[in-house]
């Protein structure tokens, strides 16, 4: 249900309780996504005269939101991709039904960030909702939702106003008892605060929105799972400053569609886009059907994904070499 650190709160037949992992879980793991998150399904056991049950095992997840494990130190630009970091794939929560894409109508909309987070959803085959929130502080939100339908298509948007209530009601019809919905978006675009108006309680502290930035402050420390009045569990998680892609090159697809099938009918097959005559992405852009902004994220995204890739070549090596000194 909770999550801060190595701490984990479980809820069971007999309540919520506290849980430790034993260190026969940790030496197992062999990786940082075998290890328990929100959402997870475990099998605990229970000792006398213990304030801590201890985590044994971890079920078979049936799906997840993963991004690849943020850059703590050595960041270093690489070909025009940021590189560094251990190359392992970080398990944000668990078992979700329903994700919602959070991002506020103010200048902490970014189509980029916007793009990673479909691709990952997507990736998983996450039912997904853009939840566009401060419809209140918002004098033109249609050209927010033009912004989206440029990026995707097929994934609803809706704007909502926490504080005045307004749009909630779209957001309730995925409210289904036995459901999990998660939370997702960067510091301060409004999860605690549309958390809150959806369970009608202040279960969730929230800042007001900075004076010098006119942006929301970063308020949730930890992920955490909470009951709506309808039965279903919502997943309030921090906000994400850092959002690497965990994907394969195709999964760029999901967003990315049309460029992919305007680079089938470019001349020659090997064209780089760039200046050769007969570019279909090159007439795209000149013909306003494609923005030069677009395409340029398009390509960014290729080559951090082929580098995720030479990544973990690397770091697969790496590991073999590590099994035979052993």
């Amino acid at each position: 249900m909770a999550q801060k650190g190595n701490q984990y709160t479980l809820l069971s037949e007999k309540g919520y309780e506290s849980a430790k992992i034993t260190g026969r879980f940790r030496y197992d793991a062999k990786q940082v996504k075998d290890y328990p998150v929100v959402g997870d399904f475990v099998i605990v056991h229970r000792l006398q005269n213990e304030s801590e049950s201890t985590i044994n095992e971890r079920f078979k997840r049936k799906n997840s939101f993963t991004r690849k494990m943020p850059i703590s130190g050595g960041r270093k630009m690489k070909n025009g991709v940021i590189d560094g970091g251990i190359t392992e794939e970080q398990v944000i929560a668990a078992n979700i039904d329903t994700v919602f894409i959070m991002c506020s109508l103010d200048s902490n909309f970014n189509s980029a960030r916007l793009e990673r987070y479909l691709i990952l959803t997507k990736r998983q085959n996450l039912k997904t909702i853009i939840v566009l929130t401060k419809l209140d502080l918002c004098t033109h939100p249609d050209q927010y939702l033009v912004r989206v339908k440029e990026i995707t298509k097929d994934v609803p948007a809706i704007a909502v106003s926490a504080v005045n209530h307004v749009g909630l009601e779209h957001l309730k019809t995925h409210m289904i008892e036995g459901k999990t919905l998660l939370l997702l978006g960067s510091s301060g675009v409004g999860k605690s605060t549309l958390l809150n108006a959806l369970v009608h309680q202040q279960i969730q502290k929230t800042k007001p929105i900075s004076l010098h930035s006119g942006k929301g402050k970063h308020t949730t420390t930890h992920k955490q799972i909470f009951f709506h009045p309808t039965g279903c569990m919502i997943v309030d998680t921090p906000g994400m400053k850092e959002l690497q892609l965990w994907a394969d090159e195709e999964d760029l697809a999901c967003v990315y569609q049309d460029i992919i099938d305007l680079t089938k009918t470019c001349r020659y097959s090997n064209c780089t886009h760039h200046n050769e005559p007969g570019c279909a992405i090159r007439q795209a852009i000149h013909d306003g059907i494609l923005s030069e902004e677009r395409y340029q994220r398009y390509e960014s995204l290729q080559k951090e994904i082929r580098r995720l890739s030479e990544k973990k070549k690397e770091y697969s090596r790496n590991k073999m070499k590590r099994r035979k000194r052993i």
